[in-house]
């Protein structure tokens, strides 16, 4: 089978690529830059220059193909241009929705973000709870409409299915910013300053790549239209996480807990900087809310009505930690 990936220079969508192509499907992978580091080689994928924000671009990628993934986002706290988040995740999504349901495909999965359901209380999250705080954040907002895009094709006729992955990690040879979890867990098992959120009691869904992938292609083949699912792992709080992390590595120490009066301190350096010299803020005041927050999520719905399966957080860790030192080596 022919299937159009987007975003497969990226942790997921690389994953996927690789995993579809394996299954002796045609992959077409949609990259701005054919010469990127992080293309994913197989026999099975064929590259193709392009860019969803130029939807006639798309056109020789999407030929064919009977299924599409759309895992490509602007993913970041901040951009000196915040048009770029519209034009990327909410036109960007448009452009291909319309693309697929004129060529023809026949099924259609987007990759959102238990980010868009948001924080939480005590109680886990599903997907069609209502949020409890606003979207502040160009990102949180643009992947809401987005999905709001991808609903309202599904009722013209394209069949769509979202899908909404917690905070990913996993064995990856690539280095790119979304994967923030595996590049703090070898900052922990490296020996280097390794800061969490005060309290570290706040609890956060961590999910390993291979369940993600899973899902995605369940999302694919299970899915019903227009609906949502997310693909998470264990509900834990970050110190029990690195508590875990430190016994899988034997590393005693435990992570630095940062008061949220000092991150916001480091924003307001980091946001001066901006502006002296246009260097782009790692932290806004915005991501700190996101941070200061728990993010509960159940994966109920996915493992009842798509067969989803949860790798045990141990299970994921040991494998990610192992690959991590042995990646170190071999560098």
């Amino acid at each position: 089978m022919k299937i159009l990936i987007t975003g497969a220079t990226g942790y997921v969508g690389h994953r996927l690529a690789l995993t579809l192509a394996e299954r002796n499907n045609e992959v077409h992978i949609l990259v701005r830059n054919p010469d990127s580091h992080n293309i994913p080689q197989h026999k099975n994928i064929k590259i193709f220059a392009g860019d969803i924000t130029d939807k006639q671009s798309m056109t020789p990628a999407i030929k064919e193909c009977k299924q599409v993934y759309h895992t490509a986002a602007l993913v970041k706290a901040f951009d000196k241009d915040a048009t770029l988040f519209y034009k990327v995740n909410v036109e960007g999504t448009r452009n291909l929705l319309e693309s697929a349901l004129e060529t023809g495909v026949e099924k259609f999965v987007f990759t959102s973000s238990c980010s868009v359901i948001g924080p939480t209380l005590n109680t886990a999250m599903c997907e069609n709870d209502e949020r409890i705080s606003p979207l502040d954040n160009d990102y949180d907002a643009t992947k809401y409409l987005a999905e709001n895009l991808v609903k309202e094709y599904g009722k013209k006729g394209l069949h769509t299915v979202i899908v909404s992955p917690s905070k990913v990690f996993g064995p990856s040879g690539l280095d790119t910013k979304s994967i923030s979890v595996n590049k703090i867990i070898n900052r922990f098992i490296k020996g280097e300053p390794t800061f969490i959120p005060k309290p570290g009691k706040l609890i956060a869904n961590f999910c390993f790549i291979d369940d993600v992938v899973e899902g995605h292609i369940l999302a694919m083949s299970k899915g019903n239209v227009g609906e949502n699912y997310i693909l998470g792992g264990e509900n834990i709080s970050f110190s029990e996480f690195f508590q875990t992390i430190g016994a899988l590595s034997e590393k005693k120490r435990m992570p630095i807990e940062i008061p949220r009066f000092v991150m916001k301190i480091f924003s307001m350096i980091q946001w001066l900087q901006f502006k002296a010299t246009n260097q782009e803020p790692l932290i806004t005041e915005n991501s700190i809310r996101q941070i200061y927050c728990n993010k509960i999520f159940s994966s109920e719905k996915a493992i009842r009505k798509l067969g989803y399966q949860i790798t045990p957080l141990r299970e994921g860790l040991q494998q990610t930690i192992h690959f991590l030192k042995n990646q170190r080596y071999e560098n």
